[in-house]
């Protein structure tokens, strides 16, 4: 169940990060998708608070990162980014 929490939440941080590096035409709509699940108060399997639960993290703190990325300058959000690829949840 970690594994597939984890993979949720790595797309979503993928689909915001950089999206256009894809091929596809559509980045737009996933990264959009990927705000609104961010964003999203539901609790289905899938959710961000279900992935939060699985995960044993905190939305709050996930926002948070999001909104400061969002906020940042190019320069900030490539270090984010950098960060984020180094990132790793416990098992």
């Amino acid at each position: 169940m970690r594994n597939l929490a984890l993979g949720i939440l790595l797309q979503a941080f993928r689909d915001i990060v950089s999206p256009k590096k894809t091929s596809n035409k559509d980045w737009k709509s996933w990264r959009q998708d990927a705000l609104d699940w961010f964003y999203s108060n539901t609790t289905h399997p899938g959710s961000l608070l279900w992935v939060c639960e699985v995960l044993e993290m905190n939305q709050k703190d996930l926002r948070g990162w999001l909104q400061d990325y969002r906020r940042s300058g190019r320069h900030r959000r490539k270090e984010m980014a950098k960060k984020l690829i180094r990132f790793q949840i416990r098992h």
